[in-house]
This record gives C-alpha cells, sequence and structure tokens, in this order.
C-alpha cells in the first residue's frame, strides 16, 4: 500500500471517528436532557416533590449540548448564513467568501476561547461549587472554551478539507444546507 494512500485510509478513520463520537456526544447530552426533564416532572406533579438538582443538570447539559452542535454546524457549514452574494460569483469567489468567513471564525473562536479562560481558572482557584449539584463550576464554566476549541478545530478542518478540493480542481464545499 502506498504511503499516500495509507495516510488517506487514516485520516478517514478518524474521520469516521471524529463524526462518530461527536454524534454519540449530542445524543447522550440530549437524552440527558429528556430524562432529566421528564423525572422532574414526574416529581413535581405526581408525588409533590422536586430535587434541587434537577433543573440544574438539565441546564448545564444543555449548554455543552449547544456548543458541540455548533461545532458541528461549522464543519458541516449548516449555520445560519446569507449567501447570496457569494452565490453571484462563481466558484474562485466562493472559495475567496469562504476563506474570508474561516479567517473570521478562526479568530473570533481563538479570541474568545482565550477570554473564556480565565473564568475556569478563577473557579478552580477559589473551589466554586454549584449549588444544586455541589460539583466544581469549573466543569460547568468549561464547557465555553471547550465550545469554542471544537469551534477553531472544525473551522481549521473545513480549511484543509478546502484545500484538498481545491488541489483536486473541485469547487468548494458550500455546506450543507437544513432548508432551500
Amino acid at each position: 500500500m502506498p504511503k499516500h494512500s495509507a495516510w488517506r485510509a487514516f485520516r478517514l478513520r478518524c474521520d469516521r471517528i471524529d463524526r462518530k463520537s461527536e454524534r454519540w456526544l449530542l445524543l447522550t447530552f440530549y437524552a440527558l436532557i429528556i430524562l432529566t426533564v421528564a423525572i422532574e416532572v414526574i416529581r413535581r406533579f405526581a408525588l409533590n416533590y422536586s430535587s434541587v438538582w434537577g433543573e440544574e443538570l438539565a441546564r448545564y447539559a444543555f449548554i455543552y449540548l449547544a456548543w458541540i452542535a455548533a461545532a458541528a454546524a461549522v464543519r458541516d457549514r449548516a449555520h445560519i448564513r446569507i449567501d447570496v452574494l457569494v452565490n453571484l460569483g462563481g466558484p474562485r469567489m466562493q472559495r475567496l467568501a469562504w476563506w474570508l468567513s474561516d479567517i473570521a471564525t478562526l479568530v473570533l473562536a481563538v479570541w474568545a476561547l482565550w477570554l473564556s479562560v480565565s473564568p475556569v481558572l478563577t473557579s478552580l482557584h477559589f473551589g466554586s461549587v454549584t449549588p444544586g449539584l455541589r460539583l466544581s463550576q469549573a466543569v460547568f464554566l468549561a464547557a465555553i472554551p471547550i465550545g469554542f476549541l471544537l469551534i477553531a478545530s472544525r473551522v481549521v478542518q473545513t480549511m484543509l478539507a478546502d484545500i484538498r478540493r481545491m488541489r483536486r480542481g473541485e469547487p468548494p464545499f458550500d455546506g450543507h444546507k437544513l432548508f432551500d
């Protein structure tokens, strides 16, 4: 097997693991939200009792779900955008627009990542805990830097994929559309 095809096979395998792990994380957090809310509804209305931790767990699971989903949307270029002007131009104009968009997203993600690490470190330093779960607040504050780190890595992945498509002479990947 030539070196080039071995590298491609390795990259495809890593990509498959990456996508599956992302989907499983999304499914896990979504199921956790549904299960927690269902249990809390039953406890409140059937048993006339609610827990301190239920609402908090669902909220933090939703935050992690949102950040992982945002990174998935960036990777698939399925995020909200207005691409009327981009579609007026040819492949060269589309490629330039995607590169400018990716660079702006990467700069924003790195800047936000830099700013979001400080609250996590502060929480670790002072040992703050959540009121209901009594877990370290840093675990939940870390959702923001983890989310921006995932977004930055997804942008780099799409930029590298664009370079590969450009070398093969293919048009730029314009993403998966939810609606037409």
